[in-house]
């Protein structure tokens, strides 16, 4: 598993030095506008992660696609002694079923970050073609590793990681937290010069 960093700068305008100024209460107000901040970058963020992924139910399927990103992801909130907010995807790829597969004589397609990829030797339909139909295993896509009947595995898509590390999730992620950070920074600013 790689590990991925996206760090976005932010132009504080000036509102740093002012922070500066309000000494032991400033670490616990920063924390709480990076926390305002990041819940809604995250929701934007993984929403568009799933988009990446082109995760979709399956009707065959054993089980719905359901929260699958949430469950594959990590944060760990700011606080005052660690003023970061931060989010960690983890894990393989889910099975093949879940990528929106379509069977052809070569194998079956699924969509792979914006794009089809061909598994050779796979399927999950069975019969003839052009007259395949559902199976008694057709509820995952199954390649095959061998020549025996049942010398099969099955096939995983990318990962969440993968899809957190294209260009349209950090677009989401940099563009939210810019246009969020410096409000929630100014908020709080007024709120220290006023005394609260």
């Amino acid at each position: 598993m790689s590990e991925l960093s996206v760090r976005t700068d932010i132009d504080l305008n000036g509102l740093d030095k002012l922070l500066q100024l309000a000494g032991e209460r400033a670490p616990a107000r920063i924390a709480r506008a990076l926390n305002r901040t990041g819940g809604p970058t995250q929701t934007a963020y993984l929403r568009q992660v799933r988009k990446t992924l082109g995760l979709r139910s399956h009707p065959y399927a054993k089980a719905p696609v359901g929260n699958v990103i949430k469950r594959r992801t990590s944060t760990k909130r700011a606080s005052a002694g660690r003023l970061v907010f931060s989010l960690a995807g983890f894990g393989k790829g889910l099975p093949a079923m879940y990528y929106g597969p379509k069977e052809a004589p070569a194998g079956a397609s699924i969509n792979w970050l914006g794009q089809r990829k061909t598994i050779g030797r796979s399927f999950y339909l069975g019969g003839k073609f052009p007259r395949r139909k559902r199976s008694k295993i057709s509820h995952a896509v199954w390649r095959r590793i061998g020549s025996g009947k049942w010398a099969l595995d099955r096939p995983t898509g990318p990962g969440v990681p993968d899809a957190m590390a294209q260009a349209a999730p950090r677009a989401t992620w940099e563009g939210q937290a810019g246009r969020r950070l410096p409000v929630e920074l100014q908020r709080i600013v007024g709120d220290l010069l006023r005394g609260y």
